[in-house]
């Protein structure tokens, strides 16, 4: 009997302690339904927040660029006639027997009809650059497929889409991944889209377009055949600096018009340099008269130049604005636009091949000393030149052509490029971007603006 009680009387204990742990269990239970209600509550305000955050800013830039484009109207820059086209800021007259007289220079401005992109959020960056090591991984290939292409600065998905499709279609977007844009209408002198296109950056090797520019004042059709000795201090320059060259070797004599093409399709340093002593005699002069174009320009309140290559220079700056009136100007030049336009050329420079290596044979093979004439058996070499981007954006399509382009790079002012499009429609154009992170992702945006935003 005792047996008996002794087992109910456990039974009921352990039933007890089921009970109090279920109990229990049922307590955290609802502690932690509490809690997780209580973090997804506050996930969830926060998501109103700061939507109620970003429709309060996009209204404010909505009313913001309402205001501008009403007064851009009431100031009458929404229609704009070419004749009245001005020169903007302080531009002085240009001389009556120059080449310039009678040509267009441009002051763009813009209209109601003007898109004006978000200042990019370069923060949105950061976590794709660890990602990625700080390479670009883009593919050849449009769509690249890379981490970068997570980074959303892109235009609104609807109206202004870079597409990489067609046009008007919002579900493919292609990043804008420059920093700064800026697209001109030539033939109305207008904006049509922009994104911080009046800062103030460095332009980089861009400032080689002012250069020939500048050149085209000393120099016609019949100079191009004049010659002129590279010096072994421009060679040396180029080197110490790391210079993107021709190749000229020390006191190799060249033609002008290897200087000229020299300077824009392989970015010479070494042709540039070799033009402005051309020119001038020496580098500070050439300087000089760059600065003088560019106040013909109207350009002096924002562009400076220093050095003729675009070395990095706190000193050397302009907009890319002010980049895509100086090409805009420059194409209506014959030479110029042959210059900026040409996709490969061939130096009437020529060397022959043991010179590279400092030392020459005489014609009985006996090792010879600078000046002495190489070996019979030794065949001259002509350098081919080539205008990488325009090669590589040729065969993208586009309802047009790019034309013309000269590229930049530094690390101060990211990779950049300005370029001269013709559409299919008649119109002419000239894009201008800067501070991208590599030179497909320029390519592309290059395309990326001229395929979205021009009918």
């Amino acid at each position: 009997m005792s047996d008996d009680y002794n087992r109910m009387r456990q039974k009921e204990i352990n039933r007890l302690k089921r009970k109090r742990k279920v109990f229990i269990l049922r307590i955290l239970s609802v502690f932690i339904s509490l809690i997780l209600l209580t973090i997804l509550g506050i996930i969830f305000v926060k998501i109103m927040f700061d939507k109620k955050e970003r429709d309060k800013k996009t209204t404010e830039e909505q009313t913001t660029l309402a205001e501008t484009t009403e007064d851009t109207a009431t100031s009458g820059h929404a229609e704009v006639d070419e004749s009245e086209i001005e020169p903007n800021g302080d531009a002085v007259p240009v001389d009556e027997d120059s080449w310039m007289a009678g040509k267009t220079i441009y002051n763009p401005v813009a209209t109601d009809s003007t898109i004006h992109l978000p200042k990019a959020d370069l923060e949105a960056f950061d976590q794709v650059i660890a990602d990625s090591a700080g390479h670009d991984t883009s593919s050849e290939d449009e769509g690249g497929g890379s981490a970068w292409d997570t980074v959303t600065l892109q235009l609104d998905n609807v109206e202004g889409s870079i597409n990489i499709t067609e046009p008007g279609n919002p579900t493919k977007t292609q990043q804008l991944t420059s920093t700064y844009m800026i697209l001109v209408d030539l033939d109305e002198d207008t904006i049509v889209a922009e994104r911080e296109c009046e800062k103030v950056v460095s332009p980089a090797s861009m400032t080689k377009v002012l250069t020939v520019l500048t050149a085209r004042d000393f120099i016609d059709e019949s100079k191009l055949d004049d010659t002129f000795i590279i010096s072994p201090e421009i060679t040396e320059y180029c080197r110490k600096n790391n210079c993107s060259s021709v190749g000229f070797l020390p006191n190799a004599e060249v033609t002008v018009r290897d200087l000229l093409y020299g300077t824009i399709l392989p970015s010479g340093a070494d042709a540039a340099m070799g033009l402005a002593e051309y020119c001038c005699g020496d580098q500070e002069t050439f300087v000089n008269a760059m600065n003088k174009k560019v106040e013909q320009l109207g350009l002096s309140e924002t562009a400076h130049f220093t050095n003729v290559v675009g070395m990095y220079d706190e000193n050397l700056h302009c907009t890319m604005k002010d980049m895509a009136i100086i090409l805009g100007v420059a194409v209506q030049d014959d030479l110029l636009r042959d210059v900026l336009s040409l996709r490969t050329y061939t130096t009437d420079y020529s060397y022959y091949p043991s010179e590279v290596n400092g030392t020459t044979e005489t014609s009985e093979g006996a090792e010879g000393t600078e000046g002495t004439e190489p070996s019979t058996e030794e065949e001259a070499v002509s350098i081919e030149l080539s205008n990488w981007f325009l090669r590589k954006i040729e065969d993208k399509p586009m309802h047009g052509t790019v034309v013309a382009a000269k590229t930049g790079f530094v690390d101060e002012a990211g990779c950049c490029a300005v370029s001269y499009y013709e559409a299919d429609n008649g119109k002419h154009y000239v894009c201008c971007t800067g501070n991208s992170f590599s030179s497909w992702r320029t390519i592309y945006d290059h395309v990326g603006v001229y395929r979205s935003l021009i009918p």
